[in-house]
Parts: C-alpha cells; structure tokens; sequence
C-alpha cells in the first residue's frame, strides 16, 4: 500500500514537471521582436494612420504626429502587415515576417516622403516600400 502511495506521488510530481515545462514555441516566441515604426515625414505634415495586424491578432489604427513612433511587440510567428495612409498616399507592407526579421531584436521602420525604410539596428536603412497614390 506504501508502494503505491509513493509510486502515485512520483507519477504525480512528474506530470507536475511535464505540464509546467515551457515548450519550445514559446520559448522561441519569448525573443521574436519588438517593432517600431517611426514618424520621420516632412515638419507639420499631417499625422500619419497606421494600422497593423496578424491573421489572429489586430492592433487597430494609430495616428501619430511627426517624431512620434508606434511600437508593438510580436506575439507568434505571425506575418504582421500594416497599412498607411498620409495625405492622398497609402501604401502597405509586413512590418513583420519569418525568416527576414528572425534572430533579431527589433524591427525598425522609418516613414519619409519617399517610402518605408526598414533597419535592425536604427542605423543602417534600406527604402523596401514606396508610397502609392491613387
């Protein structure tokens, strides 16, 4: 009978340890990036809307002014696309996407008259989107 109250026990710590073990998407999903994208367009433009969103996430619409940024943080391993739209330009685009931002903590997007630029260091920038007009 002792047996199997200490065998019942063991069986129980070990589910115990099972079930609390963190599994290794989540793990992965813990270092997926913040992203941040930054308002960089002509003094005493109009703000900029954005909107983002995964196929099981949507974030809403931003409006933010000149110097002003909208940053979120990736869950899953989600495309993440947003859309724009300033003045009579609109333009969308992934702010997000395996393989392109894995490994990397943070991706940067800087909005300019002339498109989207995208960085993962805030230093180094390559235009990946221009604006559309209508």
């Amino acid at each position: 009978m002792a047996a199997d109250w200490i065998h019942f026990l063991l069986f129980f710590n070990f589910a115990l340890c099972v079930l609390s073990a963190t599994p290794i998407e989540e793990e992965a999903e813990q270092i997926l990036p913040t992203v941040q994208i930054i308002n960089s367009l002509p003094p005493n433009s109009p703000p900029l809307n954005v909107s983002c969103s995964s196929k099981n996430i949507k974030l809403g619409a931003r409006s933010f002014s000149v110097g002003e940024a909208y940053e979120f943080k990736v869950k899953g391993k989600d495309i993440y696309s947003c859309a724009a739209q300033w003045q009579r330009y609109f333009e969308s685009w992934h702010g997000f996407e395996l393989p392109r931002d894995e490994n990397h903590g943070a991706v940067f997007w800087l909005v300019k008259k002339d498109g989207f630029y995208r960085s993962w260091d805030k230093a180094s920038w390559v235009l990946e989107d221009p604006w559309e007009t209508e």
